[in-house]
């Protein structure tokens, strides 16, 4: 009995030691062996260029993998980590790593680490720096351990906007001093140097110099166009003037980033003055809210379309979710000018709403609503529509929405409702003519500037156009181009390219008849997808394919390809290598196949029966096998045993042997095999061909849905507008936006 003792007392103690050694749990259920966490919940919050660490926390049920052991085996028994942004429905892979090998997405590069995976594995801590607005959204970690996995999600909201600013009643009117003194007076800061860069990789764009922290002036371009070269001519960036005067005058860039208290939008039937609005906000406990704060609670969600009065006398609205007559297609705060050329706030008794500040966030009071705060973000819905002062119509620019914009699509519970009355004033793309009102003559281009984001131009019977002089003569042996205003003729251009070009739908929805609950077996032909809607059925047709369930083919293969569920197959018995193969397939306009369903496996295994390349390689990591054309690994068939790198320095490519069906097996890339290519049913043809420029890169005949094609103008002439273009879901390319004109750009010159 004395020997059994000790087995007695470890069977006994071994329950409550494990969970201890191995992870958490209860013993009450079966738990999975390999458990993802993220700690901070629900939303983690970072700054505008700066860092953001997003924990990812690995527990393991079991004996945790080490990093003592060396070589391919030490790789293949770590984890493998993989982390993804989700945005707007559209997923982004940031890195894929696995032991000490990382693998990091181009967009991300330089920007995206795991500075703790290697040491521990099971710390997968994403580290990710110079932060954009782009890149609030969810950031999602997948683990993956033998047969085992986990994942879990993170929301990171940036903070922080980046928006240019300017004294009421001319351009460029603020010494190095004054703009830091503007930028505190409406409650932000002066822009950096890294925030402003930071705001123009999430996309913001100004044709307007403005100071920066730094004593620098700048100002970022997305698309390069004439009077907005500065000093990169044809190319995308962020002009900069270098450390200038302080008391040269120029504009301002600002930024705002904590919104200490809430917002909310106050209206009457009759609107108020400049002097009514102050007092009605002071009679709420208020005070009129300032541009920064207004930008700041927009960054939070704010979405009012209503333009209303600002402690500096300005009229402005938070516009988040674009929508008819609320202020163009792009999201941004709006602002009203009463001229062109973006000067002149509105006269102070002109009638608007008022957006009032209270720095205790209340509960919002009865027919008030667009209220935003950190506790929060928006408020109720607003019952009006945006009214402008009687007589004038407002045109909006559509120009790029200031830097930290929330994107298009974003929901916001202080959404106002646009409704139709005899005040509306009308908000469109196009410049009108007020009855009444002479149109104002065009303004010297070097005397314009091109008008911001959200600016709405504003003629009044009352107000006489001002155009204002260049600012302080350039010191000696300087000549800066100072950023100018197109002309009529190309401001409707650049209106319409702002426009987003209209999609098609990949596939349609059909009625199909049937009952709920009808979708298995699935009714739908040629790959579509069956849903149930109440008590109907209906089938999403892949492109190439029509019909009530999918059953008319659209559109066809070219001679010689085999078409199955919305793609076209050609097989070719000549050998080649893995690499050879690929090759041919891109010239053809396609990729190596890949195999995605387990029908898509019969149908390659039975119409095409050779030992033959597939698209799947682990080429780049080892073990981590991904398909040629970037589809994700859905479905797998390895042979038992496989993968198992049996030459360790070269079996990184994949075959199937369509006599064991089709059963996967990795080997040396460098063997001679048959293949097969896959592309889509539907594809475009070359890009359409210009007469003053050329597309770039090598030729093809078919493109998949998606790619781009970009175009260079001919020697001697300078671009405007985009010189990109994109394969439609319908076959079509988009039209072409890119304008080709005599003459290089100039140096910069002020």
């Amino acid at each position: 009995m004395a020997p059994a003792l000790p087995l007695l007392l470890l069977w006994l103690f071994v329950p409550t030691v494990l969970p201890e050694v191995f992870g958490p749990g209860d013993g009450t259920e079966d738990p999975k062996a390999l458990q993802v966490s993220m700690p901070r919940h629900p939303a983690l919050e970072a700054v505008l260029a700066g860092d953001v660490t997003i924990p990812c926390l690995i527990t393991y049920l079991g004996p945790q993998p080490t990093a003592s052991t060396g070589g391919r085996r030490a790789v293949l028994g770590t984890p493998r980590v993989k982390w993804t942004f989700i945005s707007e429905g559209r997923e982004v892979e940031i890195l894929v790593a696995r032991g000490d090998r990382v693998k990091v997405s181009e967009d991300y590069r330089l920007r995206a680490s795991l500075p703790i995976f290697h040491q521990r594995y099971t710390n997968a801590s994403l580290l990710l720096t110079e932060l954009r607005p782009n890149d609030s959204g969810i950031y999602r970690c997948d683990v993956q351990h033998g047969i085992e996995d986990g994942h879990d999600i993170l929301h990171v909201k940036v903070k922080g906007v980046v928006f240019h600013y300017r004294e009421g009643s001319m351009r460029y009117a603020y010494t190095f001093p004054e703009a830091q003194e503007a930028c505190a007076r409406i409650g932000a800061s002066i822009a950096t140097p890294e925030q402003l860069y930071a705001a123009y990789l999430g996309g913001y764009e100004q044709c307007d110099a403005g100071w920066i922290a730094d004593q620098t002036v700048r100002y970022p371009i997305q698309t390069p166009r004439e009077a907005c070269y500065g000093d990169m001519n044809g190319f995308p960036g962020v002009r900069n003037y270098g450390v200038v005067d302080p008391e040269d005058m120029y504009d301002v860039y600002c930024y705002a980033e904590d919104l200490p208290g809430e917002i909310f939008l106050e209206t009457s039937p009759d609107r108020f003055t400049l002097e009514e609005a102050a007092q009605r906000c002071r009679a709420l406990g208020a005070e009129l809210a300032s541009p920064g704060q207004l930008y700041a609670a927009w960054n939070a969600g704010l979405d009012a379309c209503s333009p209303g009065w600002l402690a500096d006398g300005s009229v402005r609205y938070p516009i988040v979710t674009p929508r008819e007559r609320c202020g163009g297609a792009l999201p941004g705060v709006k602002t009203i000018f009463l001229f062109r050329n973006q000067t002149g706030f509105p006269d102070a008794q002109s009638r608007y709403d008022a957006y009032c500040f209270r720095e205790e966030p209340q509960g919002a009071a009865p027919g008030r609503a667009g209220s935003a705060s950190p506790e929060s973000p928006a408020g109720g819905r607003h019952r009006g529509q945006p009214t402008e002062p009687e007589g004038p119509t407002a045109a909006p620019a559509e120009s790029r929405a200031a830097a930290g914009s929330p994107r298009r699509g974003h929901k916001s519970g202080g959404a106002s409702t646009p409704f139709s009355g005899a005040e509306d004033a009308e908000l469109s793309g196009d410049v009108g003519e007020s009855p009444g009102v002479s149109p104002l003559p065009p303004a010297p281009p070097q005397e314009d500037g091109e008008e911001p984001s959200g600016a709405v131009w504003l003629p009044s019977p009352a107000a006489t156009p001002w155009l204002p002089r260049s600012s302080t003569a350039p010191a000696p042996g300087t000549h800066r181009a100072m950023p100018a205003a197109p002309s009529e003729e190309e401001e409707e251009e650049e209106e319409e390219e702002e426009h987003p070009s209209v999609g098609t739908v990949e596939g349609f929805l059909a009625a199909v008849p049937g009952e709920a609950g009808g979708c298995v077996p699935n009714p739908c032909l040629n790959g579509g997808t069956c849903v149930e809607d109440g008590a109907q059925l209906t089938c999403l047709c892949l492109p190439g394919y029509g019909g009530s369930g999918c059953e008319r083919p659209l559109r066809s293969c070219s001679p010689g390809w085999d078409s199955f569920q919305g793609s076209c197959y050609r097989h070719f018995s000549t050998r080649r290598s893995w690499e050879d193969a690929e090759s041919q397939c891109r010239h053809h306009g396609g990729h190596l196949a890949t195999i995605l369903t387990p029908e898509e496996q019969d149908f390659i295994n039975d119409q095409y029966r050779e030992y033959q390349w597939i698209g799947l390689n682990d080429r780049t990591i080892e073990g981590d096998f991904q398909w040629s054309d970037g589809s994700p690994l859905l479905y797998e068939n390895w042979h038992p045993g496989q993968p198992d790198s049996y030459f360790l320095s070269g079996e990184n490519c994949v075959v199937i042997v369509w006599h064991d069906g089709g059963q996967w097996s990795d080997v040396p890339c460098n063997y001679h095999l048959s293949y097969t290519c896959k592309m889509g049913l539907v594809q475009c043809g070359p890009p359409p061909a210009l007469i003053h420029a050329r597309a770039l890169g090598r030729a093809k005949q078919r493109y998949e849905i998606g790619s781009t094609a970009r175009y260079r103008c001919r020697p001697g002439l300078a671009p405007r507008r985009s010189p990109i273009i994109r394969c439609r879901e319908d076959g079509t390319w988009e039209p072409p936006q890119l304008a080709c004109r005599p003459g290089v750009a100039e140096p910069p010159n002020k």
